[in-house]
């Protein structure tokens, strides 16, 4: 099943430097561990893809997702996730907690929409290193309270 992450962020100041080489890392290995479960498939259908869109709001205590929108004619289902923004940058180290909150949301979207991950804990424990180590990863400086 093809899983796309994505960016848009909507509240000026509360964003994060991930670049698309991020966003690409999630999208190849959620796409590789997913399966669409029968739920999906009765909603959505066999053919429909999903798109995780990250943004980020201050005045959030954890993740919250918005959705879902679904766009019938490009058969394409997207979540938002916003992310806690205050949270994450008052506890450091701000990349892996950003990542954390990234993974922890997108595990509840799978689970909004109906796709299981395999062994989700041990197969994206690695991530947030290689989100955090290589530079490439992101675009900029790491925002801090």
């Amino acid at each position: 099943m093809k899983i796309s992450f994505g960016q848009v962020y909507v509240e000026v100041g509360a964003n994060f430097p991930f670049s698309h080489h991020f966003q690409r890392l999630l999208s190849e290995t959620f796409s590789q561990l997913a399966t669409p479960t029968e739920a999906f498939t009765k909603r959505f259908g066999a053919d429909f893809e999903l798109m995780v869109r990250i943004s980020a709001r201050r005045n959030l205590s954890e993740n919250e997702i918005k959705g879902p929108t679904v766009f019938k004619r490009d058969k394409d289902v997207e979540y938002t996730l916003f992310l806690p923004y205050s949270v994450i940058v008052a506890s450091p180290p701000v990349c892996q907690t950003a990542v954390r909150f990234v993974l922890a949301g997108a595990a509840g979207v799978m689970d909004l929409a109906g796709i299981t991950i395999s062994d989700p804990e041990r197969r994206l424990e690695g991530i947030s290193e290689i989100a955090c180590s290589n530079p490439i990863m992101t675009k900029g400086e790491w925002p801090c309270s």
